[in-house]
């Protein structure tokens, strides 16, 4: 840029910032050299003010005008051009000051007489028109001061309303409630603008427009405002659905429907049970944006009903000891002869050996073998904190006798010990005291435990080297005992001594394991991570989080498929209009792990191509509130209606 550009023998730049400028200038766009002055008096009629050097005078007319004059000054030092005086006019910035001023004398001058009017000709004036009629009902009796704070306020109120903007979000929350921040767009900041954008509510809904008035009602144009990619038809625009959209989280039930339809439904001996249908699983009616499945009770009871009895739960099992560190005549004196022993008592009374000779030699020491030869149970492996295969003699025997004497209370105390509240009621519930006296007993006297009878109907039992529950055999598939284990499995151990940490994990890999574990639970139920460090078992249906902003709604589209009329084998109607099997997905493979994230779902993604086939410009509806919802979680606070009374 020229340095010289603005000199003031160069530039004709004529200070905007005062209140006057040249009249010619305004005219004829030639203004004078020197402007006019503050007062708006023309500055001068002469081009130039000659300055004397020696004895003469020189012409001083700048550039922009022509530069020197070839007439120069006259002797006297006047300037040889001389134009009669102009007449000086407003520059646009006075021009605005002025405007400004006589608006801010109007308007406190309407605010003064609608202070100075009666109240009921006050209210005709100041009113904005109907309110709608929801908010009509409610501000019934407060009137305009229930949204607009200044109505309720003395005269110094309302002058500085005239100056500040009511903050009318505000008064919309002390009834509306979101599942985020009002404030901000959606309710909620985003990764890529955590704070996200300041919004108000009249941004998007205004009032005033009569009572019939949707204010609900949005169009387009208000998500355009804020949204860079602006979509003006959904076929054309809309952005690419994700790759495995609407999959975003594996289901809480494994259920794998290529496998069942393809093989499982297929096969003769169930074809009787294989539902005719997705209705035949799925609950059609009040189905929304999601489609329930139905109860085990309903579904599946007829495949799996005897699954759940036949996975039982170890919790104890004698493990294999060097040496006997039990007391024989204590453990005799306490539990009784055994019948061995018994046995040996009857023939020797048939003798002269008095019962001294007898219980000597009853407890006689011999060689000891153990009659075990097995692992502890991984249960009381944790809840004892030994190796499972290297049990301590001491402690485990110990133990023993402590069963002996008090029945199941030393396993309720290592229980409530591990997890750090009382929950022994529940996972023991049933449990014969007596039951675990005679286990424990046989096991002291080095013997294995012959129960009386077949637990055919479930429940806690002892059998040989092991102290066990079977679920009952019943129409539910409910256990309240299976499901208090489970619960403890996936709580145990989350931190801690590394050692005890590695117990927990195998008696979680024991009673959650989709092989082995108690009642077949994880069979079917997802195991998951919590998000605190531990496990959790995902017992009922859960409605996918990840998509608060976009909704579905299946009636409308079930009107169209018939999904009770179509078999599910044909791929091209029905539900699977919509929804396809994908034969190549790893499903069960997905439910290894407990990230639930980590999914592949056994149907094929939804395209944005396969909604446009219907929504599209000319055929089926396709603004924005067709499929998406603006507010996080809206709903209503009920003080709000005594504040109404």
């Amino acid at each position: 840029m020229d340095p010289e550009k603005f000199r003031h023998d160069v530039s004709r730049y004529e200070r905007p910032t005062e209140r006057y400028r040249c009249g010619r200038g305004a005219e004829w766009r030639d203004p004078c050299a020197f402007g006019p002055n503050a007062k708006g008096q023309c500055g001068g009629t002469s081009d130039c003010r000659p300055a004397k050097v020696g004895d003469r005078y020189e012409c001083r007319r700048p550039a922009f005008a022509g530069g020197p004059c070839a007439e120069g000054p006259k002797p006297d030092g006047a300037c040889a051009h001389q134009r009669p005086p102009c007449r000086p006019r407003r520059t646009i910035r006075s021009l605005r000051g002025l405007i400004a001023l006589s608006a801010f004398t109007l308007v406190i001058a309407i605010i003064a007489t609608f202070l100075t009017v009666s109240q009921s000709s006050s209210r005709a004036v100041l009113s904005a028109g109907p309110l709608t009629g929801g908010h009509a009902n409610f501000t019934a009796k407060s009137g305009c001061v229930a949204c607009h704070e200044p109505h309720g306020a003395d005269t110094g109120g309302w002058a500085l309303a005239a100056f500040r903007e009511d903050d009318l979000t505000a008064r919309c929350i002390t009834c509306h409630t979101f599942g985020g921040d009002p404030r901000l767009g959606h309710n909620a900041a985003s990764d890529r603008s955590p704070r996200g954008r300041e919004v108000q509510c009249t941004d998007c809904h205004t009032e005033h427009k009569g009572e019939t008035f949707d204010i609900v009602k949005v169009g387009d144009e208000a998500c355009n405002a804020c949204h860079k990619q602006r979509v003006d038809s959904f076929g054309e625009n809309h952005a690419a659905f994700k790759p495995s959209f609407p999959h975003d989280r594996r289901t809480s039930i494994m259920f794998d429907h290529v496998s069942h339809m393809a093989k499982h439904f297929a096969d003769e001996r169930v074809k009787t049970l294989a539902p005719a249908n997705c209705a035949s699983c799925h609950e059609m009616q009040g189905a929304e944006t999601f489609v329930r499945p139905k109860s085990f009770d309903e579904s599946c009871v007829g495949c799996h009903a005897d699954v759940i009895a036949t996975r039982e739960l170890v919790l104890l099992r004698l493990p294999e000891f060097s040496e006997s560190l039990l007391d024989k005549e204590r453990v005799m004196e306490v539990c009784g002869p055994t019948l061995e022993q018994w046995q040996m008592m009857m023939e020797s009374m048939s003798g002269d050996s008095d019962m001294a000779t007898m219980r000597g030699m009853m407890t006689e020491e011999t060689e000891y073998e153990s009659v075990s030869s097995e692992e502890a149970s991984a249960i009381s492996a944790y809840l004892l904190g030994m190796p499972p295969d290297d049990p301590d003699d001491l402690t485990m025997q110990g133990f023993v006798w402590g069963l002996i004497l008090e029945g199941e209370a030393p396993i309720a105390e290592l229980i409530d010990a591990r997890a750090g509240r009382k929950v022994s009621d529940r996972l023991l519930a049933g449990l014969n005291p007596e039951l675990v006296r005679r286990v424990a007993c046989a096991w002291a006297a080095n013997i294995e435990y012959q129960p009386p009878n077949d637990p055919e109907f479930g429940g806690w039992y002892g059998d040989g080297l092991e102290l066990k529950y079977r679920p009952p055999r019943a129409n539910s598939h409910v256990d309240s005992v299976a499901y208090e284990w489970a619960l403890f499995a996936a709580a145990s151990a989350k931190e801690g001594d590394e050692a005890l940490i590695d117990f927990a994990a195998d008696m979680r890999n024991v009673v959650l394991g989709r092989t082995e574990g108690v009642g077949a639970c994880t069979k079917c139920h997802a195991v998951s991570n919590d998000g605190e460090g531990g496990l959790t078992v995902e017992w009922r249906y859960a409605e996918a989080q990840s998509r608060p902003f976009t909704g579905f709604n299946h009636p409308r589209h079930l009107t169209l498929v018939d999904p009770e009329g179509v078999n599910l084998m044909n791929p091209d109607a029905g539900c699977r209009t919509c929804h396809k099997l994908n034969e190549a997905a790893q499903y069960q493979a997905s439910f290894d792990g407990h990230d639930p994230h980590h999914f592949e779902s056994n149907f094929s993604a939804i395209s944005k191509e396969t909604c446009a086939q219907c929504h599209n410009a000319g055929q089926v509806k396709q603004d924005c509130k067709t499929c998406h919802n603006y507010h996080l979680e809206p709903g209503f606070d009920l003080r709000m209606m005594s504040d109404a009374k």
